[in-house]
C-alpha cells in the first residue's frame, strides 16, 4: 500500500513539472499569434493609430538641434502698418504694381507673390468711368488720361513682366467650385528615372478638377506659376506640402518648387519610383524625398517669424536699403488679420501661409530634409514580430517584474533610438505600432498568465484543502476505529450538522455565528468531535462489559483530551477558525442544555452553538444505529426521544428546527447506512447506555 502510494506521487509530480511546460509553451504559442495579429494588422492598415505618431513627430520637430531658418529669404509683409498707411485690401493695382516695381528695384534673385489676381482690378480708371456713365447717365471724358494709366491690371503686368516674378494659382478638386475659364499656366517638363507609361496611369500624385489662376495678361508677363495648395493631415495640422499637382494630363509644381526651379534656370524635373510608388523628385543634381502623392515633408524652423519681414509700406516710402533685398529670394504676403491664412502646425495653430512656402523653399535650398524611408514599414513590421516573440519568451518563462523591466526599456529604448536616427538622418519612424503592439502583447499575456497562476493557485488550495480533509478523517477513522465505529458515523454526523445549521442560520440568536464560512468550518471539524478517545487506555476504550462509575469517568475525559490536543496545534500554528471550531466541538459536544453534561456542566446559551449542534447529531446517530446492547431504533423513536430531550438534553430551538427537518435526517441515514460487516465489527457504548 506504501509502494502504491509512493508511485502515485511521483506520478502526480511528473504530471506538475508536464503542466508547468505546458502552461508555458501555451502562453508563448499566445503570445506567437497576437504577435503575428499585429504585424498582420500593420500591414493591412498602418495608418490605424498614425496620430500617435504625429504626436511623437511634433515633439521631435519642436525640439530638433541646429534647426535654423536660411538667411537667404525675406517676406514682404502686407501687415497691419501697411493697410493703415494705403488703405484696406485689395490694393488698386497700379500701388500693387508700384511695390512690385520697388522691390524689383532691389535686386532679389526671385520675387514669388502668395497672392492671385483672378478678376479685372475694378478701380481701374476705364472701367471705373464706364459704370459710372452707365450708373448715372452722364459722359465723362478720360480722353486725356494716358492710355496706359486707364487699365491697372496693363500696369501691373508690364511690372511683371520686368522681373523674376513667380505668380500663385490655386487647384480645385471639388467640381462645385468656379474655376477661371482661361488659364495661361506653367507646367513642368517631366521624365522618369526607368521607362514608365503615361502618367495617369503610373503614378498617385492628386489630379485637379479645375483651377483658379491670374489674369492672362499677369501670368504670361509673369512667366512662370506655381500653386499654393496645403495638404493638412488628418488632425488638421500642416506637416506635409504637395509638390506636384496634375491637372489635364500635365504637372504643374508648387509655389515654392516653381521659386526654386526658377532660380536654378532649371524646367525639367526627375520622377523616381519604387515600384508603382512615388519615392523622390530629382532636379539639376538635387534630390528630394517625397511620399507616394508628391508630398515633402516640411522641415519647420520655429514658430512663425523666423524669416525677416519688412512691411510693404516701409518699400512703397522708400524707407528701405537695397541691401536688404538684394540677392535674396522675396516672397510677397500678408500677415495682417483677416488676410492672412492661418495653418496649424507642429509649432502651434497660427502659422502664415507665406511662411509655410517660404520654409519649403529654405529646405529644397539647403537640401535639409525630413523624410520617412521607403524600408520603414519593413522595420516597423521586424520590430513587431521581434519584439512580440521576445516578449512572449520573456513572459512564458521569467518573473513578472523582469518581464515588466524589460518591456520599459524596449519602449524606452526604441524612443531614444529612433529619436537619435531622426536629429541625426533626418528619417523618421513611425514607432508608436510596434509599441502599442508590445504593451497590448505584455498586458495580453502577463493576464493569460495571471490566470494560470490564479488556476494553479485555485488548484493548489482545492489540493491543500482536500489534502486537510484526508487528514481530519484519517485522525477521526482512526479514533472510531480504535472505538470499533464506523465511517458512516463521521459522515452522518458532519452532514446533519450541516443541515441543521442551514436551517437556522438566519434565526436571530445564530446569525451573527453561523455564517457560510463558519458553516463549512463545521463541516470539517465535526469528525474530530471525538478525536480525545485516542487517550482512552484499550483496557477501558474497549472493555466489553459495563464499565465502573471510575473507568466511565476515565471515559468522559476525551472531551478534555480532544480540546487540550487541538489546543496544542492553536499555539503551534496560531489561532484559526477552523482549529478554534474543532475545539469548541470536542470539549462541549457532551454538555446538556439543563446543565447536567460533562466536562464542565455548562448551561444553555453558555454551551458553544458548535457543542449544541453535535450533540443532537450524535445522539441522533447514536439512535437509529444498531449497537451490539441494542438494536436500532427507528426513525420516529429516535425523533421522539430527541423531542423528549428539548430543553433538558438539547437546546429548544434546535429540537424545533430538527422536528422541521427530520425527514431530511434520516435521508441522509439511508444515503450512509452502515454495511453488515461494521455492524458486525461494532463496538459497545462503555456508558450506561447513551452515547458518549
Amino acid at each position: 500500500m506504501k509502494k502504491e502510494s509512493n508511485k502515485n506521487h511521483i506520478f502526480n509530480s511528473k504530471n506538475c513539472i508536464v503542466s508547468g511546460g505546458s502552461e508555458s509553451r501555451r502562453i508563448l504559442v499566445w503570445g506567437i499569434l497576437l504577435t503575428l495579429c499585429c504585424a498582420a494588422i500593420f500591414i493591412l492598415k498602418p495608418d490605424l493609430i498614425q496620430r500617435l505618431d504625429y504626436i511623437k513627430y511634433d515633439l521631435l520637430l519642436k525640439h530638433f538641434p541646429n534647426n535654423h531658418a536660411s538667411p537667404k529669404i525675406v517676406i514682404v509683409d502686407l501687415d497691419e502698418k501697411s493697410l493703415n498707411r494705403y488703405g484696406q485690401w485689395p490694393w488698386p493695382r497700379y500701388r500693387v504694381a508700384r511695390l512690385l516695381d520697388n522691390i524689383t528695384a532691389m535686386k532679389p534673385s526671385i520675387i514669388s507673390l502668395d497672392i492671385v489676381f483672378a478678376e479685372p482690378d475694378r478701380t481701374s480708371a476705364g472701367p471705373l468711368m464706364k459704370d459710372l456713365e452707365n450708373t448715372y447717365k452722364i459722359k465723362i471724358d478720360i480722353d486725356h488720361l494716358p492710355g496706359k494709366l486707364r487699365d491697372n491690371d496693363q500696369i501691373l503686368a508690364e511690372v511683371l513682366g520686368r522681373g523674376p516674378f513667380i505668380v500663385g494659382n490655386v487647384f480645385h478638386f471639388n467640381q462645385m467650385k468656379k474655376s477661371s475659364e482661361q488659364c495661361i499656366l506653367h507646367p513642368v517638363k517631366f521624365s522618369y528615372k526607368h521607362n514608365v507609361e503615361a502618367i495617369e496611369e503610373s503614378t498617385e500624385i492628386p489630379q485637379s478638377t479645375g483651377v483658379l489662376c491670374n489674369l492672362n495678361m499677369l501670368a504670361e508677363k509673369a512667366g512662370a506659376s506655381g500653386f499654393f495648395n496645403f495638404s493638412p493631415d488628418e488632425d488638421g495640422a500642416l506637416r506635409r506640402l504637395p509638390l506636384l499637382i496634375q491637372y489635364e494630363k500635365k504637372l504643374y509644381p508648387s509655389l515654392a518648387l516653381a521659386t526654386v526651379l526658377k532660380l536654378n534656370r532649371e524646367d525639367h524635373i526627375i520622377l523616381e519610383k519604387d515600384g508603382d510608388v512615388l519615392q523622390s523628385i530629382h532636379y539639376r543634381g538635387n534630390s528630394v524625398p517625397v511620399d507616394r502623392y508628391g508630398r515633402m515633408m516640411i522641415k519647420f524652423r520655429g514658430m512663425e517669424q523666423k524669416y525677416e519681414y519688412v512691411s510693404a509700406a516701409d518699400i512703397l516710402d522708400g524707407n528701405v536699403s537695397s541691401e536688404r533685398l538684394e540677392g535674396r529670394i522675396v516672397f510677397v504676403g500678408t500677415s495682417a488679420v483677416g488676410l492672412k491664412e492661418l495653418l496649424t502646425t507642429p509649432f502651434g495653430p497660427v502659422f502664415p501661409g507665406v511662411e509655410v512656402h517660404a520654409t519649403v523653399v529654405d529646405n529644397l535650398l539647403t537640401g535639409d530634409f525630413i523624410a520617412v524611408p521607403g524600408w520603414s514599414n519593413l522595420m516597423v513590421v521586424l520590430l513587431i514580430l521581434v519584439s512580440g516573440a521576445v516578449m512572449s519568451l520573456l513572459i512564458s518563462y521569467r518573473n513578472a517584474a523582469f518581464c515588466f523591466l524589460a518591456m520599459l526599456l524596449f519602449v524606452v529604448g526604441l524612443w531614444f533610438s529612433t529619436q537619435q536616427i531622426f536629429y541625426r538622418t533626418g528619417f523618421f519612424i513611425a514607432t508608436a505600432f510596434p509599441i502599442v503592439a508590445l504593451v497590448c502583447i505584455y498586458i495580453f499575456l502577463t493576464v493569460i498568465r495571471y490566470r494560470i497562476e490564479e488556476k494553479k493557485v485555485l488548484s493548489g488550495m482545492r489540493e491543500l484543502l482536500l489534502t486537510q480533509d484526508i487528514t481530519i478523517e484519517s485522525l477521526a477513522n482512526l479514533t472510531e476505529h480504535r472505538h470499533q465505529e464506523t465511517g458512516g458515523h463521521i459522515k452522518r454526523t458532519r452532514m446533519y450538522i450541516h443541515l441543521l445549521a442551514k436551517r437556522i442560520q438566519h434565526q436571530k440568536e445564530y446569525k451573527e455565528f453561523l455564517s457560510d464560512q463558519n458553516i463549512d468550518m463545521l463541516y470539517k471539524s465535526a469528525p474530530l468531535h471525538d478525536i480525545g478517545k485516542v487517550g482512552i487506555p484499550d483496557n477501558i476504550l474497549l472493555k466489553p462489559g459495563a464499565l465502573t462509575e471510575q473507568e466511565f469517568e476515565i471515559i468522559k475525559t476525551h472531551t478534555t483530551n480532544g480540546r487540550n490536543l487541538i489546543h496544542a496545534s492553536v499555539r503551534k500554528f496560531g489561532k484559526m477558525s477552523f482549529l478554534t471550531i474543532a475545539e469548541e466541538i470536542a470539549c462541549s459536544h457532551h454538555e446538556k442544555w439543563d446543565g447536567s453534561g460533562y466536562p464542565l456542566g455548562l448551561k444553555g446559551n453558555d454551551i458553544p452553538i458548535s457543542g449544541r449542534l453535535m450533540a443532537l447529531a450524535d445522539v441522533y446517530d447514536a439512535l437509529i444505529n444498531k449497537r451490539v446492547y441494542k438494536e436500532a431504533y427507528p426513525h420516529d423513536v429516535a425523533v421522539d426521544t430527541i423531542k423528549k430531550g428539548r430543553g433538558t438534553h438539547f437546546d429548544p430551538a434546535m429540537v424545533d428546527a430538527f422536528l422541521d427537518i427530520h425527514e431530511q435526517f434520516r435521508n441522509i441515514a439511508r444515503q450512509f447506512v452502515d454495511s453488515d460487516e461494521e455492524q458486525k465489527e461494532r463496538g459497545r457504548d462503555r456508558s450506561t447506555g447513551h452515547s458518549v
